[in-house]
């Protein structure tokens, strides 16, 4: 259950730096050649909105990890209260 849950960090932080790397270089390359202040309104939009499309991509892929953290969880503690009941009737 531990170990889960640290990977479980480990990949959020993983996921969490890519992103946050492939936005960083995304930006930087489209105003590569451009002075401050060359990009259009319409462009800064287009690139707040995938930032924030990435970002709402990004938490949804964690809420999955830890639902299947928790499903596995619940899977363990089923299990474990199979073998009490086992335990008990052999008794």
């Amino acid at each position: 259950m531990v170990r889960s849950f640290v990977l479980f960090i480990i990949v959020a932080i993983v996921v969490l730096f890519t992103a946050v790397s492939n936005i960083a270089q995304s930006i930087d390359s489209n105003q590569s050649g451009k002075g401050p202040g060359v990009t259009s309104w319409e462009m800064y939009r287009q690139q707040q909105v995938e930032i924030q499309l990435e970002m709402q991509r990004q938490q949804l892929e964690i809420q999955r990890q830890r639902l299947e953290i928790q499903q596995q969880q619940l899977q363990m503690e089923l299990e474990k209260q199979r073998i009490e009941r086992q335990k008990k009737q052999m008794e």
